[in-house]
């Protein structure tokens, strides 16, 4: 009861507040949409360049073996080889994506920060009771 009798009084701190936790979200957002376009970019250039690579590797391996009796051999070596690196991969990006960072860590933070302010301050207002 005692909360709604401080709500008026409480009002525009929560309002401010509130306009602080969106500035903090706009800023975070602005810094992770550079660094995700920076990091998008790095990769998407490592892994066409990584991809020619084993592309011509594998062209190289099977031109090597074409006339040899080992040419079905080299051919299924390389697609359980690769059928393997997608299991690998696939397990580390689940596992990545599991204990990835969460999005907005200052907003969280300063969240926290406050809901923990709040609670000491109903705390001490029902101790005064």
């Amino acid at each position: 009861m005692r909360l709604l009798t401080a709500l008026p009084r409480l009002a525009p701190v929560l309002a401010r507040h509130a306009l602080g936790y969106a500035d903090l979200a706009a800023e975070e957002l602005d810094s992770l949409g550079d660094r995700l376009r920076r990091r998008l970019v790095a990769t998407l250039a490592c892994t066409v360049a990584a991809a020619i690579a084993v592309l011509m590797f594998c062209f190289l391996a099977v031109a090597i073996a074409w006339d040899t009796p080992y040419r079905t051999t080299v051919v299924a070596g390389l697609a359980l080889a690769f059928s393997a690196a997608a299991l690998v991969a696939g397990g580390l990006a689940r596992r990545e994506r599991q204990r990835s960072a969460r999005a907005f860590p200052r907003l969280s933070t300063a969240w926290n920060q406050d809901r923990e302010l709040l609670r000491e301050v109903l705390a001490a207002q029902e101790n005064h009771s």
